[in-house]
């Protein structure tokens, strides 16, 4: 294969991503996935620099997205060994370790054939040193109402925020919406509708304790209590990127710092709110205990 028909798939990769779930003019499968891991060994072995790179792309943009049907678990490895062919051929050790690990995570089991990679080849000591590499803090991902999410091809497992995963989330009646392969350190989407998780059960309240309105105040105090403090932190980081003896280096973690934690107090601003709603409704008359709504948090302030 010519190098300009692996720059044209370069190009059309800075543009897939973002339109792909519109645009598929074709459903792909999960057999077209093993082609491209199957091509890329090929090209490995040949030493094809152009086809492998081709191969890779091809699946990372164009089939991976495509998805017709669930990932299974060994064609998630598959696709992490591809990825870090990828970027061994491109120099970046880094995240050649991150793939093989997210790979033998999933196929423990599996080795390269001697064909390959000979026992001398420094890419087989990569994949060695996989084994034992962090897998970064662990991260919930919740699926869509009515819905269901595949971690790596694992139901509604959870992410773990060093380790590339592949993320296929499921609608009302399982029907497929998104495949999406995410990095290490990516931000996830919010695909649920309850962005916080939070249930009933979660804060701890119980059907014989709902028409009492003291907890709901309790609750509410607590949640304006952590507001304040939030709060009092992100001004706090504020004032140091404000502060002209800040060295610029640090800049961009105390601009981060602050946004973060002055969402969150306003997301605690809305949480009392809608607690101290329930504890006056309790209080002053409300005979039919009200449903807690996690969509009134959701869209809370």
């Amino acid at each position: 294969m010519s190098k300009l028909l692996l720059c044209a798939v370069l190009a059309l990769s800075t543009v897939w991503p973002r339109v792909a779930l519109a645009t598929c003019p074709v459903p792909t499968t999960l057999v077209d996935l093993t082609r491209s891991e199957l091509a890329a060994e090929k090209a490995f072995t040949d030493a094809d620099e152009t086809l492998l790179l081709t191969s890779s792309t091809l699946a990372r943009t164009n089939i991976l997205p495509c998805l017709a049907e669930p990932l299974s678990v060994s064609a998630a490895a598959g696709f992490h060994r591809l990825m870090a062919l990828e970027a061994y051929f491109n120099g970046d050790e880094g995240r050649t370790v991150a793939e093989f690990h997210a790979a033998r995570k999933l196929d423990p089991g599996y080795q390269f054939s001697t064909d390959m990679v000979d026992l001398n080849h420094p890419m087989r000591a990569l994949y060695e040193s996989a084994a034992t590499v962090a897998d970064g803090d662990a991260e919930p991902v919740y699926p869509p109402s009515g819905g269901y999410i595949l971690v790596a091809g694992v139901r509604n497992a959870a992410r773990y925020k060093a380790t590339p995963v592949v993320i296929q989330v499921f609608g009302p009646g399982g029907v497929l919406m998104e495949t999406r392969y995410v990095e290490p350190g990516e931000a996830l989407p919010k695909w649920s509708d309850n962005p916080l998780g939070l249930t009933a059960a979660d804060l701890g309240i119980k059907q014989s304790v709902l028409k009492d309105p003291r907890p709901w105040y309790i609750a509410a105090g607590v949640s304006a209590l952590t507001g304040g403090i939030l709060y009092a932190f992100a001004m706090n980081e504020r004032s140091l990127f404000q502060d002209p003896a800040t060295s610029d280096d640090d800049l961009l973690g105390h601009q981060e710092n602050a946004n973060a934690l002055g969402t969150a107090s306003i997301v605690a601003a809305g949480t009392t709110l809608v607690f101290t709603g329930f504890g006056v409704g309790f209080q002053f008359g409300a005979h039919k205990p009200p449903t807690l709504s996690m969509e009134a948090l959701s869209h809370a302030p």
